[in-house]
């Protein structure tokens, strides 16, 4: 049986990335020795200046 991210021991409750207006999550685990979560900042911020910021021109 697939038990669901949100009830799962090993995901983080208090790192969890909803999109409004969509039906998406984004889980973290607790414990990582990544950086999992700055490259995902890294991630979002380097797209968002992609799709809106090129197209913007003072």
């Amino acid at each position: 049986m697939i038990e669901r991210m949100e009830n799962r021991d090993n995901v983080g409750k208090e790192h969890i990335i909803e999109l409004e207006g969509h039906n998406a999550k984004i889980f973290f685990l607790k414990h990582s020795d990544s950086n999992a979560l700055k490259q995902v900042e890294e991630l979002l911020l380097d797209a968002y200046d992609n799709r809106v910021c090129k197209g913007f021109v003072p």
